[in-house]
């Protein structure tokens, strides 16, 4: 992913309530997940996407269409470490895979960019999610029939700055 990820606008309205003490739309998102009987209510999902995400304000309407679509994809489980308090970053410590893709062209569309958000499907009947960090590639990638996109281990990071 390209260096030019950014949180979206309800990951950073959840951060900023958790560190003033108040009830977080995130937390409001695992509790659901936790009721409706999700094994891993705090899991977080990585999504591709087909537009480039151009502001922070993005929420999970305005990615409606721009999710990659084919088969053999699916939003993939995000595996987080621990926050590094001497860098203030997390990043995913394990590979993250998404496809083979068996349609003839692969994915529909290329892939620009990637949005970090809390539920692993958007179906009837099933609110999309929380999108909480979104990042845009250097360049779009193509895909082709039977082929797999890779993540390696180290390849997501989230930092938070502090002045």
């Amino acid at each position: 992913m390209a260096a030019n990820g950014f949180i979206a606008l309800q990951g950073a309205v959840s951060a900023l309530d958790y560190l003033n003490g108040r009830t977080t739309a995130l937390q409001a998102e695992w509790d659901a997940k936790t009721a409706g009987g999700d094994p891993q209510p705090k899991t977080t999902y990585l999504m591709l996407l087909t537009q480039v995400v151009t502001d922070a304000t993005t929420d999970m309407t305005s990615l409606v269409g721009t999710e990659a679509a084919g088969t053999g994809y699916a939003r993939q489980p995000v595996p987080w470490g621990a926050a590094s308090t001497s860098t203030r970053q997390s990043t995913n410590t394990d590979l993250i895979q998404f496809g083979p893709f068996s349609d003839p062209a692969g994915l529909a569309a290329p892939v620009t960019g990637a949005a970090l958000v809390t539920r692993m499907t958007s179906s009837a009947g099933q609110p999309s999610g929380i999108c909480l960090m979104a990042w845009n590639l250097d360049s779009a990638i193509t895909t082709q029939q039977n082929q797999a996109l890779q993540l390696a281990a180290g390849a997501l990071t989230m930092t938070l700055a502090v002045s």
